[in-house]
């Protein structure tokens, strides 16, 4: 069982058999060393399952789901750092309690409900300052995946690897800091900016004066409040609670937009310099940190120095200007072809294999539905060579022909113009597509034995209706595609659907000093201390090692979708 793990993290994974990140075609290698040959006889192998420490799944639906709100939602700690543009004439948004453009790094929001929160009128009468920014020309940035502006454990761990070389649980809070280095570090580099998200996506911007101009700075009518960013009340009874309600609702529903592909589209991302903790050839010290761990902890954070030196000079290359243009492949396209084949069907295939009435019926109409799913892989004349055979090796063609075809012509005469990061993507392109194709080839093939060649008194139909529902749960839980993620049951018209995000986490409190009244968030570098935070904080963040998790925090470590009001009366976050 070691060495098929072994070989499938040869096959699917795919270290490099030359160079690092030069993953072969498999055509290419047939007369290479016999254990070259023999990944090749196997690869096709409907016994060989994915290696425990395989990442084509993590890395195709972390790619799949960039500047998108929901999955990175979902999981929090991002994995990914992907150069973007933003595009000429993008507005960016910046609300403040002064009338003054900030003279150095700040954050700018890329929609106006969203830095409108942050538009407080600190005396009354007052009001506060709304300032609108557009792009004149594209805008250099680099993008971190993952809710990578929520103030949580593990949410900051690729910007702090890059900006201090370490992870430290008492400087989430130290943001100020956090933006002066990262900008300090990416001028070399020509970076305006870095693009992270929490309830929305925000820019955090390097220099005001340089490829941006004000289109205005308004003074509107700001809610007076004396602490930067309360959370959602739990009983609303006055109007001006009534108002921040809204200002809240509204932020999220921007980010709501997001949600799903496309996502936002005002940044645009260079897939052909990717960079990703998921790639083992690059960062194998994070191999044993993820081995048995649920993809809600997988953390850069254990890097090491040998892997922080990896992450800074694959950065380098990515961000000088002598870069290969690439295949010209579209792969984000690519991607949603695989998602759009097959996300609904093995959805549907899961939800008739786990009916439990009728399990003959429930057989056939799972695999006639199975074999719909196939029609163009099936070859004339492929079929089982002994009835008695219980093997359904004799379907490889078909699983060979069902795995491989998206990815043919990228394998062959595109293969030398890929990028690094392109064969990463190709990599778990075909890992992804070898899992559906062995498992969903491997149902029909079994069907095809047991239906058509097996005498119907011989066959146990619950037996294999539970094999069938096993596989495809298996399968559907390796993936891990947030398209199947959802409210269930489905929310009614006065309802959206809502994942727990920073900072509006059940029972939340904004941290302050016990005992004394809130206050305005310090500008001076490190006033920010753990020990300032509540427990009840302390707990969310994860910094007390020793706390269980019950049910309710489990929002916070494992956030699944509910149901909340988007019109009064609101109920809470």
């Amino acid at each position: 069982m070691k060495a098929l793990g072994a070989l499938s993290s040869l096959l699917v994974a795919g270290p490099p058999l030359l160079a690092l990140g030069a993953q072969i075609p498999f055509y290419a290698i047939a007369d290479q060393a016999p254990d070259t040959a023999r990944v090749l006889e196997e690869r096709w192998n409907f016994d060989l399952a994915p290696s425990p420490n395989a990442t084509d799944n993590y890395i195709f639906e972390t790619v799949s789901s960039l500047l998108q709100q929901w999955p990175n939602t979902r999981y929090r700690n991002g994995h990914n750092i992907v150069p973007v543009t933003i595009p000429v004439n993008t507005l960016l948004y910046h609300g403040t309690w002064h009338k003054e453009v900030p003279s150095g790094p700040e954050w700018v929001a890329t929609d106006p409900e969203h830095s409108y929160l942050f538009c407080r009128a600190h005396e009354a009468g007052k009001g506060c300052w709304h300032l609108t920014l557009a792009v004149t020309r594209p805008l250099n940035v680099l993008y971190f995946d993952g809710s990578s502006a929520a103030k949580m454990q593990g949410c900051m761990d690729s910007q702090d690897l890059i900006a201090w070389g370490h992870v430290e649980r008492k400087r989430i809070f130290d943001e100020w800091n956090r933006i002066h280095d990262l900008c300090a570090w990416g001028k070399k580099y020509n970076l305006d900016g870095y693009m992270r998200m929490e309830p929305n996506f925000e820019i955090m911007l390097c220099d005001f004066t340089e490829g941006v101009e004000v289109v205005s700075f308004l003074n509107l009518v700001g809610r007076h409040v004396e602490r930067p960013l309360p959370p959602l009340p739990r009983n609303v009874t006055e109007p001006q609670d009534d108002e921040h309600l809204l200002a809240i609702h509204r932020v999220i529903e921007s980010g709501h937009t997001h949600n799903h592909f496309p996502g936002e589209t005002r940044a645009q991302l260079d897939l052909t310099r990717l960079v990703s903790f998921y790639d083992t050839d690059m960062f194998p010290n994070l191999i044993e940190s993820r081995y048995n761990q649920e993809r809600f902890f997988h953390r850069p954070a254990s890097i090491g120095e040998d892997g922080r030196q990896r992450l800074l000079q694959r950065l380098d290359e990515v961000l000088t200007t002598s870069q290969p243009s690439g295949s010209g492949v579209d792969w984000t396209s690519l991607i949603r072809v695989v998602k759009h084949r097959y996300a609904d069907r093995l959805e549907i295939l899961r939800y008739m294999l786990n009916k439990t009435e009728n399990t003959e019926q429930t057989l056939r109409d799972a695999h006639v539905y199975t074999q719909s799913i196939l029609p163009q892989y099936l070859r004339n004349g492929v079929r089982p060579d002994n009835s008695s055979s219980t093997s359904v090796q004799w379907a490889s063609p078909i699983f060979e022909e069902c795995a491989s075809t998206h990815t043919r012509t990228v394998r062959g005469t595109l293969y030398p113009k890929l990028t690094y990061s392109e064969r990463l993507i190709l990599s778990s392109v075909d890992g992804t597509l070898r899992e559906i194709c062995r498992v969903l080839v491997g149902i029909w093939a079994d069907g095809v034995l047991k239906l058509e060649l097996t005498e119907a008194t011989a066959l146990d139909p619950g037996a294999v209706v539970a094999d069938w529902s096993a596989r495809i749960n298996d399968l559907t839980q390796w993936l891990d595609w947030s398209e199947w993620v959802k409210c269930r049951p489905e929310c009614g018209f006065e309802e959206t659907c809502y994942i727990p995000t920073w900072p509006w986490l059940r029972g939340a409190e904004w941290p302050k000093q016990p005992g004394k009244p809130p206050r305005e968030p310090p500008r001076d570098p490190g006033a920010v201390r753990a020990e300032d935070l509540t427990l009840k904080w302390d707990r969310m963040c994860g910094w007390v090692k020793d706390f269980t998790l019950d049910d309710e925090e489990d929002d916070w470590s494992r956030p699944q979708p509910k149901c909340v009001r988007r019109i009064f009366p609101y109920n809470d976050l």
